[in-house]
């Protein structure tokens, strides 16, 4: 485990500086914030929405995850998040939607939202450039143009906080610019505890990375605005870390996957479950889970109980975000692991170009 604490190593396998991006990430949250307070809506034409759609694939499309589970409470209309190239017969004139393509070119966002211009919908495109500017331009759409230069995943706030303030301008989110303020101002108290200079010892985020190591991770977490950063995590660690992880929900994983651990234990003790607790969540909720965890304790290696940081909803998703991102880049290290480049993901976007 020394290698968590040998910054020059971290320097030689960290080629294009993930570990920094994650690092700074309260930095890129305010920058977002001033992207967000800023951007023109003049555009958005609608005033009463029948219904709001986000298109996004990947580390875009985990940004209509987490904003439908914070709307879910409180929005009036329907909030759909669609992965792929088909939009939905329901929606149409009337209905937000929202793309979502950090690269401006995801080619499943280009088609669903060209449907959505035909279909004569409303629609705000975030992002960094590429053809997702150029359409926006020619059919006059409101355009949130963000930095380019990183990977989407590692691109989060610039994607989720001005979204979040644009909706808040148009009443369909609570969540004001106080408490994006807040939540940042825990990130940066959290950033100088996982910062790499701090050693193991006192580094949570390293020792969560420690603990995983060469397990393969599942994760659980609980219908909530948590569920879609678990997921996240396990896509992090995926393409950090290029390492197999799962993911499921309570409570919906105790109506079947709870029973199948019944069997293969020679193999399952290869991996590690990870599962969060909320303190403000039901008591009955906290329970289930954590008599689930003792009834397939043996099934596993280890188990990581994760409690969640912060008071409002956007305190606890941003600081998971950010616990998960940056230990999921630590494992890579760990591992001697490059965590920028995704080679297998690339090859097939240049084997479909040829298509």
């Amino acid at each position: 485990m020394e290698i968590l604490d040998d910054l020059k190593k971290f320097r030689q396998l960290d080629t294009l500086n993930m570990l920094a991006i994650e690092e700074n990430f309260a930095v890129q949250l305010s920058d977002a914030k001033k992207i967000g307070t800023v951007a023109d809506i003049s555009a958005i034409r609608n005033e009463k929405f029948t219904g709001v759609a986000f298109l996004g694939m990947g580390g875009s499309g985990f940004t209509g995850d987490i904003i439908k589970s914070l709307l879910i409470n409180e929005c009036d209309i329907p909030v759909d998040v669609i992965k792929g190239y088909r939009l939905p017969g329901h929606v149409g004139k009337g209905w937000l939607v929202i793309s979502l393509s950090y690269s401006g070119n995801t080619e499943e966002t280009l088609a669903a939202v060209t449907e959505a211009l035909k279909r004569s919908c409303e629609v705000i495109f975030i992002s960094s450039g590429g053809n997702a500017e150029k359409i926006a331009l020619e059919n006059k759409k409101c355009l949130v143009k963000i930095p380019g230069g990183f990977q989407p995943r590692a691109a989060s706030g610039y994607l989720l906080i001005p979204l979040l303030i644009i909706l808040n301008k148009i009443g369909l989110s609570s969540i004001g610019e106080e408490e994006i303020d807040n939540a940042i101002k825990l990130i940066d108290v959290l950033a100088k505890k996982y910062n790499s200079s701090v050693p193991l010892k006192d580094n949570p985020a390293k020792q969560l990375a420690a603990r995983i190591d060469n397990f393969l991770p599942v994760i659980y977490s609980f219908e909530s605005e948590i569920s879609p950063v678990a997921y996240r995590w396990k896509c992090q660690i995926n393409e950090n870390s290029k390492t197999p992880a799962f993911f499921n929900e309570f409570p919906e994983l105790n109506h079947n996957e709870t029973v199948g651990w019944d069997r293969l234990k020679n193999i399952t003790k290869g991996f590690i479950l990870i599962y969060f607790i909320d303190k403000d969540s039901p008591e009955r909720i906290n329970a289930r889970i954590r008599i689930t965890a003792e009834l397939i304790r043996d099934n596993f290696a280890d188990i990581i109980e994760i409690n969640i940081k912060g008071k409002t909803p956007i305190e606890k998703v941003l600081s998971t975000i950010f616990l998960g991102g940056i230990a999921s880049v630590y494992l890579a290290l760990l591992n001697g692991v490059d965590p920028t480049p995704i080679d297998k993901i690339n090859t097939l976007k240049t084997k479909l170009a040829e298509l």
